[in-house]
């Protein structure tokens, strides 16, 4: 019975654990969806003193990048490759060992498309943030936009 007992509290600790990591986030997340340019738009607020990582970081040092997926929707077709119009920083980072590219304060990306009919996109966000000391698991924000002629 203690046994039982002693793995019940272990798992909702660690659960616990895992949920307040969640709840860091440390970006505040905004998409929109510019008629104009035909293109979807992403905003990142980045809390200060935290960093988002750049896909110019090299993988095998370790900090997972920022990624954007997109599900596939009839009649909404991705035209090209993401965007990232914020410039991401180099910055020699001594715990991965390596030079890496950061993104600080905030991040904007555009996505552009080809609209043969409305619907609804549902996109993903996976990225982790690090500060100097700690870096949180990385998550998935899913987001989901209308996007019409």
């Amino acid at each position: 019975m203690c046994r039982v007992v002693y793995r019940t509290l272990l798992f909702f600790s660690f659960f616990g654990y895992f949920e307040s990591f969640q709840a860091q986030n440390h970006v505040t997340w905004n998409a929109s969806w510019d008629k104009n340019s035909k293109s979807v738009v992403i905003k990142g607020t980045i809390d200060p003193t935290w960093h988002l990582y750049s896909p110019k970081t090299d993988p095998n040092l370790g900090p997972i990048a920022l990624s954007v997926t997109f599900e596939k929707v009839k009649g909404i077709k991705k035209i090209g490759s993401l965007e990232f119009l914020t410039t991401p920083v180099a910055h020699q980072d001594d715990n991965f060992g390596g030079m890496v590219y950061i993104w600080e304060n905030v991040v904007e990306i555009h996505q552009a498309f080809r609209i043969k009919k409305a619907g609804a996109l549902k996109l993903t966000l996976n990225y982790m943030t690090c500060d100097e000391t700690k870096c949180i698991p990385p998550i998935d924000v899913p987001i989901t936009i209308q996007i019409n002629n």
